[in-house]
């Protein structure tokens, strides 16, 4: 007879057939749990926000195509300088990157990881402070 869920970003009750939408704009949007400068420019480029909460890019930072930012990851200005993130890096949850860094193209950054040295192309690195642990040769 009743039930409770989410869809489209709205909140809906169905109540004995009827179905009852409550409008929320603070469910699924990105913009309102995250403080991110150009989303739309990013979102145009092909970054990905699977989990998108409490991601923190810093205004000047640059992204490339095609990445994928997870949860609660802040890429930030360290003594006046920003990051540059390359094409297709993965930055998985927790992460920090900051300061005069370069992400070279199919990086990965492991979960928790804090990244204050450049990474080269194809590499994974995790850690505090994050170290290479491999590189990847199949794209993945």
């Amino acid at each position: 007879m009743f039930e409770f869920y989410k869809e489209d970003g709205r909140i809906k009750i169905k109540l004995w057939g009827m179905k009852i939408i409550f409008k929320n704009p603070f469910i699924n949007r990105l913009e309102d749990c995250c403080a991110i400068e150009n989303l739309k420019y990013l979102k145009k480029q092909g970054t990905n926000f699977p989990h998108p909460v409490g991601i923190v890019v810093g205004k000047g930072v640059e992204i490339g195509k095609n990445c994928t930012i997870f949860q609660n990851v802040t890429i930030g200005k360290w003594n006046g300088a920003l990051p540059k993130i390359g094409d297709n890096v993965k930055i998985y949850a927790n992460s920090v990157i900051y300061g005069d860094t370069t992400i070279g193209n199919n990086a990965v950054i492991g979960a928790g990881s804090v990244v204050t040295k450049s990474v080269p192309d194809n590499a994974v690195v995790v850690g505090n402070p994050a170290k290479i642990v491999k590189y990847n040769t199949d794209g993945k």
